[in-house]
Formats: structure tokens, C-alpha cells, sequence
């Protein structure tokens, strides 16, 4: 069973001023995504994949 990246349970722009929305995408949707995509990498061919 791969491992997905969920979606966030509110809006990118929720956290401005604070956080912008394009810090937001940036870190959920290429940092967290690429997490996933590497933890997926490293279980091929091992029980958890």
C-alpha cells in the first residue's frame, strides 16, 4: 500500500498574514509530496509497500 500525501484540512491562504499562500503550496505540494514520493522509493520490494 503506497503512501499518499493527504490533503490539507484547510486552505493554503489560511495561515496569512503569517504564512503566505505560496510558502503553502511550495511546502505541501514539492517539499511534502517529495517526503511521500522518497518514503514510497525506499519500501519497494519490502513487506510495507
Amino acid at each position: 500500500m503506497a503512501l499518499s500525501l493527504p490533503d490539507l484540512p484547510y486552505d493554503y491562504a489560511a495561515l496569512e498574514p503569517t504564512i503566505d499562500e505560496q510558502t503553502m503550496r511550495i511546502h505541501h505540494d514539492k517539499h511534502h509530496q517529495a517526503y511521500v514520493d522518497n518514503a514510497n522509493k525506499a519500501l519497494e520490494g519490502t513487506e510495507w509497500a
